[in-house]
């Protein structure tokens, strides 16, 4: 099978630093800054959020392939167009469904049935941190903020769909694997040392490459 006739069904989202895909507000008591997570308690993050991430880093290296752009609006829609020109659809990424089925029978269970915060509690973590003074180096009164990370190590799923029957070219393809391959970052504090990711299509590394190669490599072979 060669591939030309591979058509990636999803995409995985690895965490390679814990993480924080934040739903814009906090939990009251708890944290000032909450993850984005389901009604099982389980952290997910917002296909949107992944469009934006995977659009940002074509947007970076749009001018290297100037023979991409009509692809990449195939493929990721055009800035600020409201047509329906964009033909994928980019799903909430989710942990892998054995983890949330073990989840749904912790929950359902009739002795000692977990609740959702406390899955919520097992997936992620909360750190602290506070301004510091520049004049005296100590924290500053009143700047202490929690934030919930997601631990580094979870791999997400995200459902990739073409709309309307549509048969992504080889063009479409390489734009989402160059995509996958340049998203390295994500999330809050991704530039400080959080949100360190790894996306591959269909969670498959050399097959995400060979795709990145597109038309020109494979001629060259």
């Amino acid at each position: 099978m060669t591939t030309q006739s591979i058509i990636p069904a999803s995409l995985r989202v690895e965490l390679l630093s814990d993480a924080t895909f934040s739903r814009g507000e906090g939990t009251a008591g708890l944290v000032d800054i909450e993850v984005e997570h389901d009604s099982l308690g389980l952290p997910l993050i917002g296909g949107r959020t992944i469009r934006g991430l995977l659009r940002d880093s074509w947007l970076s290296m749009q001018p290297h392939f100037p023979d991409l752009n009509d692809a990449a609006a195939r493929v990721l829609g055009r800035s600020k167009s409201l047509d329906d020109e964009c033909r994928l659809r980019v799903g909430d990424a989710y942990l892998p469904e054995p983890i949330r089925e073990a989840v749904r029978i912790s929950l359902q269970r009739s002795v000692s049935p977990l609740g959702p915060e406390a899955i919520l509690d097992a997936f992620t973590d909360i750190r602290y941190q506070t301004a510091e003074d520049r004049s005296c180096g100590a924290p500053e009164i009143t700047t202490l903020r929690s934030t919930r990370v997601v631990l580094r190590g979870f791999r997400f799923k995200v459902a990739l769909t073409w709309l309307d029957g549509y048969q992504p070219n080889s063009d479409d393809l390489q734009v989402l694997a160059l995509c996958a391959l340049v998203t390295r970052h994500g999330g809050l504090t991704r530039n400080r040392g959080r949100g360190h990711l790894r996306c591959t299509l269909d969670g498959d590394l050399a097959l995400t490459r060979r795709l990145a190669e597109g038309d020109s490599k494979r001629r060259a072979s």
